[in-house]
Protein backbone atom coordinates (compact mmCIF):
# COMPACT_ATOMS: atom_id res chain seq x y z
CA UNK A 1 0.00 0.00 0.00
CA UNK A 2 3.05 2.29 0.99
CA UNK A 3 4.68 1.30 -2.47
CA UNK A 4 1.83 2.52 -3.93
CA UNK A 5 0.94 5.45 -2.44
CA UNK A 6 4.69 6.44 -3.22
CA UNK A 7 4.35 5.76 -6.57
CA UNK A 8 1.06 8.23 -7.19
CA UNK A 9 3.33 10.95 -5.65
CA UNK A 10 6.25 10.48 -7.81
CA UNK A 11 4.12 10.48 -10.66
CA UNK A 12 2.39 13.50 -9.82
CA UNK A 13 5.86 15.65 -9.61
CA UNK A 14 6.81 14.28 -12.80
CA UNK A 15 3.51 15.51 -14.06
CA UNK A 16 3.85 19.14 -12.09
CA UNK A 17 7.87 19.39 -13.25
CA UNK A 18 6.65 19.13 -16.87
CA UNK A 19 3.79 21.64 -16.57
CA UNK A 20 6.57 24.08 -15.12
CA UNK A 21 8.93 23.19 -17.81
CA UNK A 22 6.50 24.14 -20.80
CA UNK A 23 5.32 27.03 -19.09
CA UNK A 24 8.85 28.40 -18.77
CA UNK A 25 8.95 27.73 -22.28
CA UNK A 26 6.21 29.48 -23.07
CA UNK A 27 7.01 32.25 -21.05
CA UNK A 28 10.67 32.67 -22.99
CA UNK A 29 9.39 32.40 -26.40
CA UNK A 30 6.78 35.33 -25.71
CA UNK A 31 9.85 37.07 -24.15
CA UNK A 32 11.83 36.46 -26.96
CA UNK A 33 9.43 37.63 -29.59
CA UNK A 34 8.41 40.32 -27.92
CA UNK A 35 12.56 41.14 -28.22
CA UNK A 36 12.91 40.81 -31.60
CA UNK A 37 9.59 42.76 -31.86
CA UNK A 38 11.07 45.78 -30.37
CA UNK A 39 14.50 45.92 -32.13
CA UNK A 40 13.75 47.15 -35.76
CA UNK A 41 12.38 50.33 -33.50
CA UNK A 42 15.32 50.69 -31.69
CA UNK A 43 17.61 50.24 -34.04
CA UNK A 44 15.27 52.78 -36.69
CA UNK A 45 15.77 55.28 -33.33
CA UNK A 46 19.68 55.02 -33.15
CA UNK A 47 19.71 55.19 -37.12
CA UNK A 48 17.58 58.56 -36.69
CA UNK A 49 19.60 60.17 -33.85
CA UNK A 50 23.22 58.36 -35.48
CA UNK A 51 21.58 60.56 -38.71
CA UNK A 52 23.58 63.88 -40.13
CA UNK A 53 21.44 66.66 -40.04
CA UNK A 54 22.07 67.34 -43.74
CA UNK A 55 20.06 64.06 -44.15
CA UNK A 56 17.38 64.77 -41.68
CA UNK A 57 16.76 68.14 -43.24
CA UNK A 58 16.69 66.07 -46.60
CA UNK A 59 13.46 63.97 -45.21
CA UNK A 60 12.03 67.31 -44.77
CA UNK A 61 12.66 68.90 -48.08
CA UNK A 62 10.37 65.53 -49.42
CA UNK A 63 7.83 67.15 -47.46
CA UNK A 64 8.50 70.72 -48.23
CA UNK A 65 7.95 69.35 -52.00
CA UNK A 66 5.13 67.38 -51.71
CA UNK A 67 3.46 70.02 -50.26
CA UNK A 68 4.48 72.73 -52.74
CA UNK A 69 3.75 71.81 -55.66
CA UNK A 70 -0.04 70.83 -55.43
CA UNK A 71 -0.40 74.73 -54.88
CA UNK A 72 1.84 76.05 -57.67
CA UNK A 73 -0.66 74.32 -60.26
CA UNK A 74 -1.55 77.82 -62.47
CA UNK A 75 0.88 77.71 -65.16
CA UNK A 76 3.85 80.53 -66.01
CA UNK A 77 3.90 81.28 -69.17
CA UNK A 78 6.38 84.18 -70.60
CA UNK A 79 4.80 85.75 -73.99
CA UNK A 80 7.20 88.17 -76.24
CA UNK A 81 6.76 88.77 -79.51
CA UNK A 82 8.24 91.48 -82.36
CA UNK A 83 5.72 93.61 -84.56
CA UNK A 84 7.24 95.75 -87.71
CA UNK A 85 4.77 98.19 -88.84
CA UNK A 86 4.86 100.35 -91.90
CA UNK A 87 2.93 103.51 -91.98
CA UNK A 88 2.26 106.85 -93.74
CA UNK A 89 2.36 109.47 -90.91
CA UNK A 90 4.68 108.18 -88.37
CA UNK A 91 3.83 111.03 -85.77
CA UNK A 92 0.15 110.15 -86.20
CA UNK A 93 0.53 106.51 -85.70
CA UNK A 94 2.93 107.07 -82.86
CA UNK A 95 -0.09 108.81 -81.23
CA UNK A 96 -1.92 106.32 -81.50
CA UNK A 97 0.25 103.68 -80.10
CA UNK A 98 0.43 105.90 -76.85
CA UNK A 99 -3.23 106.17 -76.20
CA UNK A 100 -3.45 102.28 -76.68
CA UNK A 101 -0.56 101.89 -74.26
CA UNK A 102 -2.55 104.31 -71.97
CA UNK A 103 -5.93 101.67 -72.39
CA UNK A 104 -4.33 98.83 -71.65
CA UNK A 105 -2.05 100.35 -68.83
CA UNK A 106 1.01 99.70 -70.53
CA UNK A 107 4.65 101.14 -70.93
CA UNK A 108 7.60 102.26 -73.05
CA UNK A 109 10.26 100.64 -71.43
CA UNK A 110 13.12 101.65 -74.19
CA UNK A 111 11.85 104.13 -77.17
CA UNK A 112 14.39 105.09 -79.85
CA UNK A 113 13.91 107.20 -82.76
CA UNK A 114 16.19 107.19 -86.04
CA UNK A 115 15.83 109.37 -89.09
CA UNK A 116 18.31 109.32 -91.93
CA UNK A 117 17.86 109.43 -95.89
CA UNK A 118 16.06 105.99 -96.68
CA UNK A 119 13.24 105.56 -93.37
CA UNK A 120 12.17 107.45 -90.39
CA UNK A 121 11.56 104.83 -87.59
CA UNK A 122 10.45 104.41 -83.65
CA UNK A 123 11.90 101.26 -82.14
CA UNK A 124 9.94 100.80 -79.00
CA UNK A 125 9.93 97.66 -76.39
CA UNK A 126 6.62 97.48 -74.93
CA UNK A 127 5.80 96.16 -71.57
CA UNK A 128 1.99 95.17 -71.07
CA UNK A 129 0.57 93.61 -68.66
CA UNK A 130 0.42 89.50 -69.58
CA UNK A 131 -3.83 89.38 -69.50
CA UNK A 132 -3.89 92.63 -72.42
CA UNK A 133 -1.21 91.11 -74.72
CA UNK A 134 -3.73 89.68 -76.80
CA UNK A 135 -5.21 92.97 -77.37
CA UNK A 136 -2.40 95.03 -77.87
CA UNK A 137 -1.34 92.61 -80.81
CA UNK A 138 -5.18 92.64 -82.14
CA UNK A 139 -5.20 96.50 -82.15
CA UNK A 140 -2.12 96.42 -83.98
CA UNK A 141 -2.96 94.15 -86.74
CA UNK A 142 -6.32 95.58 -87.01
CA UNK A 143 -5.17 99.58 -87.25
CA UNK A 144 -4.76 101.61 -90.46
CA UNK A 145 -0.95 100.66 -90.99
CA UNK A 146 0.55 98.11 -92.52
CA UNK A 147 2.11 95.17 -90.80
CA UNK A 148 4.94 93.76 -92.32
CA UNK A 149 6.09 91.42 -89.97
CA UNK A 150 5.27 89.45 -86.79
CA UNK A 151 6.72 87.08 -84.36
CA UNK A 152 5.29 85.57 -81.31
CA UNK A 153 6.74 83.17 -78.56
CA UNK A 154 5.51 81.50 -75.38
CA UNK A 155 7.90 80.24 -72.84
CA UNK A 156 6.51 77.62 -70.21
CA UNK A 157 8.39 78.58 -67.16
CA UNK A 158 6.15 76.84 -64.73
CA UNK A 159 8.73 73.83 -62.96
CA UNK A 160 11.35 76.45 -62.86
CA UNK A 161 9.10 78.50 -60.54
CA UNK A 162 8.30 75.02 -59.20
CA UNK A 163 11.21 74.64 -58.56
CA UNK A 164 13.07 77.43 -57.30
CA UNK A 165 10.24 77.81 -54.72
CA UNK A 166 10.49 74.62 -53.10
CA UNK A 167 14.01 75.21 -52.93
CA UNK A 168 13.42 78.59 -51.37
CA UNK A 169 11.46 76.49 -48.81
CA UNK A 170 14.17 74.51 -48.09
CA UNK A 171 16.74 77.15 -47.53
CA UNK A 172 14.84 78.96 -45.20
CA UNK A 173 14.65 76.14 -43.24
CA UNK A 174 18.34 75.59 -43.34
CA UNK A 175 18.81 78.94 -42.45
CA UNK A 176 16.40 78.62 -39.40
CA UNK A 177 17.98 75.45 -38.30
CA UNK A 178 21.52 76.82 -38.71
CA UNK A 179 20.39 80.19 -36.41
CA UNK A 180 19.06 78.33 -33.67
CA UNK A 181 22.44 76.18 -33.58
CA UNK A 182 24.04 79.27 -33.48
CA UNK A 183 22.43 80.25 -30.18
CA UNK A 184 23.31 76.92 -28.70
CA UNK A 185 27.34 77.44 -29.94
CA UNK A 186 29.55 77.14 -27.02
CA UNK A 187 32.70 77.43 -28.83
CA UNK A 188 34.67 79.87 -30.87
CA UNK A 189 35.34 77.42 -33.82
CA UNK A 190 31.70 76.31 -33.93
CA UNK A 191 30.36 80.51 -33.88
CA UNK A 192 32.16 80.71 -36.76
CA UNK A 193 31.91 77.89 -38.90
CA UNK A 194 27.85 77.90 -38.29
CA UNK A 195 28.01 82.50 -39.53
CA UNK A 196 29.45 81.37 -42.48
CA UNK A 197 27.08 78.75 -43.57
CA UNK A 198 24.57 81.47 -42.67
CA UNK A 199 26.60 83.62 -45.17
CA UNK A 200 26.32 80.96 -47.84
CA UNK A 201 22.81 80.25 -47.22
CA UNK A 202 21.51 83.51 -47.03
CA UNK A 203 23.31 84.36 -50.54
CA UNK A 204 22.01 81.52 -51.67
CA UNK A 205 18.07 82.65 -50.59
CA UNK A 206 18.55 86.45 -52.23
CA UNK A 207 19.78 85.05 -55.05
CA UNK A 208 16.57 82.62 -55.70
CA UNK A 209 14.82 85.49 -54.44
CA UNK A 210 15.99 87.67 -57.35
CA UNK A 211 15.01 85.17 -60.30
CA UNK A 212 11.92 84.43 -58.61
CA UNK A 213 10.82 87.63 -58.87
CA UNK A 214 12.12 87.93 -62.52
CA UNK A 215 10.16 85.57 -63.70
CA UNK A 216 7.18 86.63 -61.53
CA UNK A 217 7.93 90.31 -63.68
CA UNK A 218 8.28 88.67 -66.83
CA UNK A 219 5.05 86.24 -66.59
CA UNK A 220 3.03 89.51 -64.98
CA UNK A 221 4.25 92.30 -67.90
CA UNK A 222 4.99 90.61 -71.45
CA UNK A 223 7.16 92.45 -73.58
CA UNK A 224 6.46 93.49 -77.21
CA UNK A 225 9.35 94.78 -79.79
CA UNK A 226 7.53 97.39 -82.16
CA UNK A 227 9.06 98.74 -85.22
CA UNK A 228 6.99 101.35 -86.35
CA UNK A 229 8.80 102.89 -89.36
CA UNK A 230 7.62 105.36 -92.70
CA UNK A 231 9.97 105.28 -96.18
CA UNK A 232 11.08 108.25 -97.72
CA UNK A 233 11.24 109.10 -101.20
CA UNK A 234 14.71 108.47 -102.63
CA UNK A 235 15.95 112.18 -103.52
CA UNK A 236 19.47 112.35 -105.59
CA UNK A 237 21.56 114.63 -104.04
CA UNK A 238 24.57 115.32 -106.08
CA UNK A 239 28.02 115.99 -104.39
CA UNK A 240 29.07 119.56 -104.55
CA UNK A 241 32.12 120.50 -106.07
CA UNK A 242 34.80 122.74 -104.78
CA UNK A 243 35.64 126.22 -106.64
CA UNK A 244 38.22 125.88 -109.29
CA UNK A 245 40.63 128.21 -106.93
CA UNK A 246 39.87 125.61 -104.42
CA UNK A 247 40.62 122.62 -106.95
CA UNK A 248 43.79 124.48 -107.97
CA UNK A 249 44.81 125.01 -104.05
CA UNK A 250 44.41 121.42 -103.56
CA UNK A 251 46.12 120.29 -106.65
CA UNK A 252 49.65 122.60 -105.62
CA UNK A 253 49.02 120.78 -101.68
CA UNK A 254 48.80 117.07 -103.32
CA UNK A 255 51.64 118.15 -105.37
CA UNK A 256 54.17 119.29 -102.40
CA UNK A 257 53.40 116.73 -100.70
CA UNK A 258 54.48 113.94 -103.19
CA UNK A 259 57.64 115.59 -103.68
CA UNK A 260 58.09 115.49 -99.63
CA UNK A 261 57.07 112.02 -99.88
CA UNK A 262 59.65 111.22 -102.17
CA UNK A 263 62.59 112.95 -100.90
CA UNK A 264 61.51 111.08 -97.34
CA UNK A 265 61.63 108.02 -99.44
CA UNK A 266 64.89 108.29 -100.64
CA UNK A 267 66.03 109.31 -97.28
CA UNK A 268 65.00 105.84 -95.86
CA UNK A 269 66.70 103.79 -98.72
CA UNK A 270 70.34 105.43 -98.86
CA UNK A 271 72.15 102.33 -97.79
CA UNK A 272 70.76 100.94 -100.75
CA UNK A 273 71.81 103.23 -103.17
CA UNK A 274 75.44 103.30 -102.32
CA UNK A 275 75.42 99.19 -101.91
CA UNK A 276 74.05 99.65 -105.61
CA UNK A 277 76.33 102.41 -106.47
CA UNK A 278 79.20 100.62 -105.29
CA UNK A 279 78.32 97.66 -107.05
CA UNK A 280 77.98 98.89 -110.65
CA UNK A 281 81.18 101.13 -110.14
CA UNK A 282 83.34 97.78 -109.36
CA UNK A 283 81.39 95.96 -112.13
CA UNK A 284 82.28 99.07 -114.75
CA UNK A 285 85.99 98.82 -113.79
CA UNK A 286 86.23 95.45 -114.02
CA UNK A 287 85.08 95.57 -117.53
CA UNK A 288 87.15 98.08 -118.89
CA UNK A 289 90.20 96.16 -117.59
CA UNK A 290 89.25 93.05 -119.28
CA UNK A 291 88.78 95.64 -122.40
CA UNK A 292 92.43 96.60 -122.00
CA UNK A 293 93.88 93.19 -121.61
CA UNK A 294 92.07 91.96 -125.32
CA UNK A 295 93.95 95.43 -126.76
Amino acid sequence: MKSTSFSILFLLSIVLFSCNSSNGDANYAVSADATLSEAPASLESVAELSMPEKDKVTEKDDAVLKTVEPVLIKKKIIKDGNISVKTNDIAVSKKNIDELLKKLNAYYETEDLQNNDQAISYNLKIRVPADNFEKLISSIENGKDELTSKSIQARDVTEEFVDITTRLANKRDYLKRYKELLSKASTVKDILAIEENIRVIEEEIESKEGRLKYLSDQVSFSTLALNLYKEKEYVYKPQAQDKFSERIKNSISEGWTSIVDFLLWTIAIWPFIILITGIVYIVRKIRRKRKNKVQ
